[in-house]
């Protein structure tokens, strides 16, 4: 009986501080994960907010280019179609 006694302590300790060191890790994985699902909320409202810039930009972009905006400008400036011989093509060495 004595040596029962004996053997359930070190076995009583070793179980205890497995299930503390269990308990601690999971708390630990658990703010991981808050952290983890706190940073991919914050990249996915940049990601979004990135997605909205490009798609505005791309308006902006087919707007400036519109053949109607050119046709204007140009008016504008007196600018008009290149007369045969006006434009000269350089090649990749520059000739």
């Amino acid at each position: 009986m004595i040596s029962m006694d004996r053997n359930w302590l070190p076995l009583f300790l070793a179980s205890l501080g497995v299930g503390l060191g269990l308990g601690l890790a999971s708390v630990w994985l658990n703010i991981e994960r808050m952290d983890l699902a706190y940073d991919l909320r914050k990249m996915e409202k940049e990601h979004d907010r990135k997605a909205a810039l490009y798609v505005k930009l791309e308006v902006e972009r087919d707007n400036l280019s519109s053949p109607y905006r050119l046709r204007k400008l140009a008016e504008k400036y007196g600018l008009g179609v290149a007369a045969p011989g006006q434009i000269r093509r350089v090649g990749e060495d520059g000739n």
